[in-house]
């Protein structure tokens, strides 16, 4: 393959060759051989001596070089070290009057392409010299890209970003100018790949590494470091304030959609910020507290596409996160989660409704909520595997609960990371199937985070969904990123209002015209209004105004473990309140 990409190389652009030669004689005769061979067009530029070389190297772009070795300003293997730095990764063909094999082996072990002899030279010798050589160093270059770059993004690899970001530091330390240390990655980036294929999250990382790089200067770099992580340094910064205008416009770029075969793809960015020499004077601790700033960024919420600079402070969050994790993995492996129902009530029937399944976990005798560790469950991916227990557990209280003659339809939250499996629906049948449960009195709700990156994916699997015969509800809706028109395109049952709407609904007229319009639109297209975290009078007359179906809140009944819940089954639910 490299001989033919260089004979078309060869057919479409001259070989540009400089001839560093003071023999009048032997210049001649290089360019009569040459021209011999009509088949390797080429233009000849010609230098004297090294010195007379420097302004034809900075004039033309040449490709290859063929150097005597007896010239007026350099004899000897001397005359190729001072050409080789010159022109450090151009190829040299080394021309002798010395029939010397032990020079001619110093020379290739020097640099130089090939070693020949004037007595010995012919046409045809000295083109397929000169292809060979271009040939090697078209090979080495190969190489050398292959050990220094990233193959799939072409950016350099960890091994180059280093050794550049030393040579940085090294200049920092000189000219007293501060230099910025980043970490980025992608948020949600397994998912995409186990969603989409591989050759998705491919074009993603491709796509990502090309905005990085339209961010950056020529003096700065950024590297692929593996997977979906970023590295980035940039030098010799004015102020620090500059190393916040990159990192935002970074953050800005990222947050553009990804357009890969057809579809829009939103997948936020995490960035983390470390200055020299403030925040550390050796690029290890740079890259650890740049790498501390970055999980703080992951952890700030709102979707990803934040950026946070190192503080001292960081270090002590940053573990204690990590412990969290640690912790949460000890608890799955423990059975150290729990789960409690909160009930859900028909407000025109004044009966229940149904119950929602909320995770607690159960840390040291004391009941941690969703609150406080369900942004590291998602960062660390136990998400998935916590989310199957719980949709596994709470099919089997609703079996129990139907086989005590109590059919109780239990709604279970899917995270964003569980509706982007591909195995979500044979999970879910899966959990029926073991627990015996009717599909209809399971209910699996869904953020409008699941539905707006794929409209179409998200379209197929709710119909996947709807096929085993759960049903659907839209959770905490707004109307953020779906508008009500939206909403007729995916086969969803109900519409669950964000319990901000609720709560200011009784002071907030446009809170209380949203909801109203919400339900409304929800009884058009056949679906449910349901409203979540009712807690007072006023909240469920405006509701009953409203014509809202169902609602479940701290007025009402607050999460009950399944043994209390049970007991209230048998007792009958109070509903005095719903008068």
């Amino acid at each position: 393959m490299a001989t033919g990409e260089t004979a078309q190389t060869d057919k479409a652009k001259p070989l540009s060759i400089l001839l560093i030669e003071d023999n009048p004689g032997d210049r001649r005769l290089v360019q009569e051989m040459l021209d011999e061979c009509a088949g390797v067009p080429c233009t000849l530029h010609h230098a004297e001596q090294i010195g007379a070389a420097i302004p034809v190297l900075e004039r033309e772009a040449i490709d290859i070089i063929i150097l005597d070795l007896g010239l007026p300003d350099g004899s000897g293997l001397d005359t190729l070290v001072k050409t080789h730095a010159l022109a450090p990764g151009t190829p040299i063909v080394v021309l002798s009057e010395l029939e010397n094999e032990a020079l001619a082996v110093k020379a290739v072990r020097m640099g130089a392409q090939d070693f020949l002899l004037k007595s010995h030279i012919s046409g045809p010798l000295l083109t397929r010299s000169l292809r060979y050589a271009m040939e090697r160093r078209q090979l080495e270059e190969h190489l050398h890209r292959l050990a220094y770059h990233d193959p799939l993004t072409d950016l350099p690899n960890r091994k180059l970003f280093y050794e550049r970001f030393a040579r940085a530091l090294a200049a920092g330390r000189r000219h007293r100018r501060p230099i910025a240390l980043m970490l980025a990655d992608l948020n949600g980036f397994k998912q995409i790949n186990d969603s989409f294929g591989h050759h998705v999250g491919d074009e993603l990382l491709r796509q990502m590494a090309s905005r990085v790089v339209s961010c950056l200067r020529a003096t700065d770099c950024v590297a692929r470091l593996g997977g979906d992580e970023f590295i980035i340094y940039v030098s010799d910064l004015s102020d620090v304030q500059y190393a916040a205008r990159v990192a935002q416009k970074i953050i800005d770029v990222c947050e553009v959609p990804y357009a890969i075969e057809g579809r829009s793809l939103i997948v936020p960015c995490s960035l983390g910020v470390a200055i020299y020499p403030d925040d550390g004077e050796s690029m290890e601790t740079l890259v650890r507290n740049a790498d501390s700033a970055m999980y703080l960024a992951k952890g700030q919420g709102g979707g990803g596409n934040r950026f946070r600079f190192y503080q001292r402070e960081l270090d002590q969050a940053a573990l204690q996160r990590r412990e969290l994790e640690t912790e949460l993995r000890a608890a799955l492996a423990n059975d150290d989660f729990i789960l409690k129902y909160q009930p859900q009530f028909d407000l025109r029937r004044r009966r229940l409704a149904g119950v929602e399944a909320l995770i607690r976990w159960q840390r040291n005798g004391e009941e941690v909520l969703p609150s406080q560790f369900m942004a590291a469950l998602e960062e660390s991916g136990l998400i998935t595997e916590v989310g199957k227990w719980v949709l596994s557990t709470a099919c089997g209280q609703a079996m129990r609960w139907k086989a005590d003659g109590y059919p109780v339809k239990v709604a279970v939250n899917l995270s964003f990371a569980q509706f982007c499996d591909p195995q979500l629906t044979n999970l879910v049948a899966d959990a029926l199937r073991k627990s015996s449960l009717d599909a209809h009195l399971l209910e699996l709700e869904i953020s409008e985070d699941c539905l707006r990156d794929d409209e179409s994916l998200a379209t197929d699997i709710l119909r996947q969904l709807n096929a085993l015969g759960v049903r659907l509800a839209l959770d905490n809706y707004r109307g953020r990123s779906l508008s009500l028109r939206d909403l007729k395109r995916f086969p969803i049952h109900s519409v669950k209002l964000d319990r901000s709407l609720i709560r200011d609904m009784t002071e907030s007229p446009d809170d209380a015209a949203i909801a109203r319009a919400v339900i409304s639109v929800a009884h058009v297209f056949n679906m449910k209004g349901v409203a979540e975290g009712v807690e007072s009078a006023g909240q469920l007359a405006l509701l009953r105004e409203h014509a809202c179906d169902d609602a479940q809140g701290f007025m009402f009944a607050k999460p009950l473990a399944a043994e209390a819940l049970s007991d209230a089954l048998h007792a009958g639910f109070d509903t005095t309140r719903l008068q």
